[in-house]
């Protein structure tokens, strides 16, 4: 504050923001509670509870939908995103990001990109890796080929997360790395995209996708797995 105060969580419920946001524009979002996050062991991620006003009649809502664990809050994140899907580093801006979407996800499931691994990696590329891969965003454009609620099995070469021991009927999918797809085994959702309508879009995957494409993957730029 001007005065030398630093407010605290609890200091800020009940504020105020005007948030720009790329398909409505600005909106007032209000922080209704503050807690930390019960599934992080590192104690990082303290989520809010936000309602965005409605200009219209002026009603609140709450900003988020609730994903998979029925949680609906959202917490800020250093930096901005493009339209491409890709983080870039600002150390004046944050985004606020849903517990429920990709980006939340990722970061609530280990990959913090602030944080570096036990053996000095940075996860911020691992972190961009796990969320083309939840979005099914092939060729790292933006676009994913995904639909709510597919299950998938996420697990990488640093054991942040493991594979499965019983998939339940999951089979490997890809590898991925910052710029989506390094390769491909089979589409996640046949309906939605092929294996050859990916490799005509894509032309550097071409040659990556079916059976050459291994759960032991070791091709440089191989960030994430995942099954499906």
């Amino acid at each position: 504050m001007p005065d030398g105060r630093i407010l605290t969580d609890a200091d800020l419920v009940g504020a105020i923001l005007s948030v720009a946001d790329r398909r409505r524009g600005q909106q007032s979002v209000r922080i209704e509670a503050v807690e930390s996050d019960p599934t992080d062991p590192g104690g990082d991620i303290h989520l809010y509870t936000l309602s965005v006003q409605d200009p219209a009649d002026g009603s609140w809502s709450n900003l988020c939908q609730p994903g998979p664990d029925g949680v609906a809050k959202a917490f800020p994140l250093s930096g901005t995103w493009t339209e491409a899907g890709r983080h870039l580093a600002d150390d004046r801006a944050f985004s606020l990001i849903c517990t429920g979407g990709a980006i939340g996800k990722c970061v609530r499931w280990g990959y913090k990109p602030w944080r570096t691994a036990a053996n000095g990696k940075s996860l911020w590329d691992y972190h961009q890796a796990c969320v083309r891969m939840v979005r099914a965003d092939h060729g790292g454009d933006g676009v994913g080929h995904t639909r709510d609620d597919t299950p998938i099995d996420v697990f990488d070469r640093l054991g942040i997360l493991k594979p499965a021991v019983d998939p339940g009927g999951l089979s490997f999918e890809a590898a991925w790395g910052v710029d989506g797809a390094i390769c491909i085994r089979k589409p996640r959702i046949a309906q939605i995209v092929s294996l050859n309508e990916l490799e005509r879009t894509y032309p550097r995957l071409r040659g990556r996708t079916g059976e050459i494409c291994q759960e032991n993957e070791s091709r440089d730029g191989v960030l994430i797995l995942n099954r499906s």
